[in-house]
């Protein structure tokens, strides 16, 4: 059957040999970004009663290159060499363009494809939600918020996949500190999808970032009924939960969800590695014995993983695992890996050099890992990933400092931590009282407080 431009439901032109297809379709990119189950199962079942939807194959090459692993991308490139041989109309040949410039590690060619989709069909979801997460995993907030503000006029109620936008919107807007805006969007895209998980999961960082740790809690305890219902990311939802109660002292909880949510057995998805990872040394610092079984089973996953993953903020949670269970060999592996896919790009340079300041803390050596991690500080946030996820690299220069008995040090990172939770007038004075805690602090079970959040 002969394919023909047919609109899906925001009225865009896909080339399909029918509008069951296309429907199908739809409904397959509304059903991934709410994170269900079964989505690439589908999708593998539609491209083979249509094998000629270009945009389908397109669609596999992102859902692969999503997994994180150098691994995927020969049947992404698969896919892709078959959408590109297809008819395709130029939406999606742009969408082809992006895709190619994904997997040709051209950062330019795949942003600019996505753009100019975005200048032209601002209703085009799959664009969009693609654009803004990569955005997410190369540390740019500020373009991910220019992104979803320039089509926000676009969109309104009344557009199906509303919520979607507006659940990408919310977390663009917490990332870049506007919390108000942020959490209006995310409630509502919570009243449309009420297990929007993208859109759970901004709410959870605006009352992460505004220490609102009983309103966390009650709002992921809520989600729990449903929460694995869902796809692998509902890993990081558990994680959060975690977060809020290591933020109470609830240690004991904290591992009781690592071990039967976050990590329960060894997993390679990247995102399972750095949840599992970043909260095991978050509770050591509070002085938990977290036992050696957990980070066996972290390293595990690490060793098989490490030398093909590309999401690199990933790598130093790898290493980490690694080094903490004597995995020398693995862990030498891994850098070596970062080293030569940092010479031709600076991401996994970065992660190179990150890795390279973690192995020297877990071996002994806090004030070689402090000075790099200095020298980088300004430089952290180009491996992508939130506020939370990157407050390890702060956790472990306060630590690395006090076991280097550098006071000044200490005060001063613990410092430049409350800064990044100042977004108005009743917060700066927080930010105020907070910092004169800090710089009366003269012992270690202060300072694990202040890790905590725990200043008032």
């Amino acid at each position: 059957m002969s394919n023909a431009d047919i609109t899906d439901s925001r009225g865009l032109a896909i080339s399909a040999p029918s509008a069951d297809v296309v429907e199908r379709f739809d409904a397959i990119v509304r059903d991934l970004y709410y994170y269900r189950l079964g989505v690439i199962d589908r999708l593998d079942e539609l491209l083979a009663e249509a094998p000629d939807l270009a945009l389908g194959h397109v669609l596999m090459g992102y859902g692969l290159l999503t997994e994180g692993s150098a691994a995927a991308e020969p049947k992404a490139r698969d896919h892709l060499e078959r959408a590109e041989a297809l008819p395709s109309n130029r939406r999606e040949q742009l969408h082809a363009a992006a895709l190619r410039g994904w997997l040709d590690r051209d950062d330019t060619a795949r942003v600019s494809a996505w753009e100019r989709i975005l200048v032209e069909w601002p209703l085009d979801l799959l664009a969009l939600r693609q654009h803004a997460a990569t955005l997410f995993w190369t540390g740019d907030k500020r373009h991910q918020a220019e992104l979803v503000i320039g089509v926000a006029g676009q969109w309104g109620s009344q557009t199906p996949g509303y919520g979607h936008f507006l659940s990408a919107f919310a977390f663009s807007m917490e990332e870049t500190g506007h919390y108000a805006v942020a959490e209006q969007a995310a409630r509502q895209a919570i009243a449309i999808e009420a297990q929007d998980l993208w859109a759970l999961h901004a709410l959870a960082h605006v009352l992460e970032m505004q220490s609102r740790v009983d309103e966390g809690i009650e709002l992921l305890e809520d989600a729990a009924r449903f929460l694995n219902d869902y796809n692998l990311f509902r890993g990081h939802l558990w994680w959060h939960l975690s977060l809020f109660r290591h933020a109470r002292g609830e240690f004991d909880a904290a591992l009781e969800l690592f071990d039967r949510e976050i990590f329960p057995k060894s997993s390679t998805f990247y995102l399972d590695i750095q949840n599992a990872a970043a909260l095991l040394v978050r509770l050591e610092f509070q002085g938990v014995d977290v036992g050696a079984a957990r980070w066996e089973r972290i390293a595990e996953a690490a060793a098989e993983s490490a030398t093909t993953c590309t999401l690199w903020f990933t790598a130093m949670h790898d290493v980490i695992a690694l080094i903490k269970t004597d995995r020398q060999a693995e862990a030498q592996a891994t850098l070596d890996y970062l080293h030569s896919e940092g010479a031709a790009s600076p991401q996994p340079a970065l992660a190179y050099d990150l890795s390279q300041a973690a192995v020297a803390f877990y071996s002994g050596r806090p004030g070689e890992a402090l000075e790099a991690m200095l020298a980088l500080r300004q430089r952290h946030g180009g491996l992508g990933a939130s506020h939370a996820q990157q407050d390890l690299y702060d956790q472990i220069m306060v630590i690395a400092a006090l076991k280097l008995g550098d006071w000044p040090r200490v005060r001063e990172l613990l410092k430049a931590r409350l800064a990044t939770r100042i977004w108005d007038e009743p917060s700066w004075q927080a930010f105020e009282r907070g910092s004169r805690r800090v710089d009366a602090l003269e012992d270690e079970a202060g300072v694990r407080a202040a890790l905590r959040w725990a200043l008032d």
